[in-house]
């Protein structure tokens, strides 16, 4: 146990002495030189960083006021369309209490009534297929005999 102790604080020490060398300013000037490559930038000034900081400041603040006013846009469009949708919202609710109301006095309509109509609708539908067919019929013949009547002409 003593041989590992001396050798852990010996290198505890010897490792606090090089650090303590190597964070001197000629030591780091020296170590700059050696590592800086030949095309790097100089070193800029406190003030020259502080006007870059400055500009990118400004750009990033013209950006976030840009995406503000934009969501600024986007919570209006939003806005009117709830507005819009509440205004719907609210007709759809007149028309349907409208329709409940048919609905209750058509429920309060007796059974014989109802019979009576669906015989009217019914024999009029009746009347009126008749008709159609007829009217089918006619055309057919029509067009036919037009058919005919040109192609004895040589028109057609």
């Amino acid at each position: 146990m003593g041989i590992e102790l001396v050798i852990t604080l010996i290198g505890a020490l010897l490792s606090m002495t090089v650090g303590g060398i190597a964070s001197t300013d000629p030591i780091r000037k020296i170590f700059n030189i050696l590592t800086r490559k030949k095309d790097a930038e100089p070193e800029k000034s406190y003030s020259e960083r502080l006007a870059e900081l400055t500009v990118s400041l400004t750009d990033a603040s013209e950006q976030v006021d840009t995406v503000l006013a934009e969501l600024s846009q986007v919570a209006q469009e939003k806005e009117q369309a709830v507005l819009k949708l509440a205004t719907r919202l609210s007709k759809l609710e007149g028309r349907e209490v409208e329709l409940k109301e048919r609905v209750a006095t058509l429920q309060n309509v007796p059974l014989p009534v109802a019979e009576h109509f669906a015989k009217i609708v019914g024999s009029g539908e009746k009347r009126s297929a008749k008709r159609d067919y007829m009217l089918f019929g006619a055309g057919v013949v029509v067009s036919t005999s037009v058919a005919i009547v040109l192609k004895l002409v040589g028109l057609g």
